[in-house]
């Protein structure tokens, strides 16, 4: 069974000492603040987190967009538009078309795809060879933040679940405390502690990122 916003909150004001119903130096909605803020933290390091399957529109030519709501492009997977479905799409770096085909970007477009390309320094767009018709469609996987929880999740009696699988709730955790502590990083003491809790929440973040490398069907030894 997923763990619930409340229980998280729970766990959280534990820690923190915190005893009245809705919380007095750090509230139950300030706490369901950090928690939806901590879904974007993990996303954003580790994309995998929480990841979204969907078929998109090419816009014509080379250069594509990822959905509004995506946070960053993982993979090309196959073509679904006729007469290219299942036609799978292999990556390729953007510096060997720019070198083999110079007029790459202005060849005659297709609904087959057959390559793309990925810029780690624009996660929101990639290219896509040859040119794309506007009529062809592909299925990508991508990451997404997950939905916010609303304000009525902020108790201990929520039983909504948490957004990301019940692995990340040490981490999610450990971001809720950081954020909590440094409300009152005027204290040594507390900020240290907030300093303590953002690291081990990055700590642990990469030793996932390790561990996942190493247990993964693809196998190989950890990046």
């Amino acid at each position: 069974m997923a763990t619930t916003v409340g229980q998280l909150l729970t766990r959280a004001r534990r820690i923190l000492q915190e005893i009245t119903q809705d919380g007095t130096r750090w509230t139950n909605a300030e706490l369901l603040d950090w928690l939806n803020e901590a879904y974007a933290v993990v996303v954003d390091i580790r994309p995998s987190a929480n990841t979204v399957i969907s078929e998109v529109a090419c816009q014509g030519g080379t250069r594509q967009s990822i959905p509004a709501e995506a946070a960053r492009l993982i993979d090309v997977i196959r073509n679904t538009a006729p007469p290219a479905v299942g036609l799978a799409v292999t990556q390729v770096s953007r510096a060997m078309l720019d070198t083999t085909r110079r007029r790459w970007h202005g060849e005659p477009p297709t609904e087959s795809i057959e390559q793309f390309a990925f810029d780690d320094l624009d996660p929101r767009h990639f290219y896509v060879y040859p040119p794309a018709k506007d009529t062809a469609r592909l299925e990508i996987l991508y990451s997404i933040v997950p939905e916010l929880h609303s304000p009525s999740e902020a108790t201990t009696s929520s039983s909504e679940a948490i957004r990301l699988p019940d692995t990340y709730v040490p981490i999610l955790l450990d971001l809720v405390l950081a954020r909590a502590f440094s409300k009152d990083a005027e204290s040594a003491a507390n900020l240290q502690r907030a300093t303590m809790h953002s690291q081990s929440a990055q700590a642990a973040l990469g030793l996932k990122i390790q561990a996942d490398h190493t247990s993964s069907p693809n196998g190989g030894a950890p990046a």
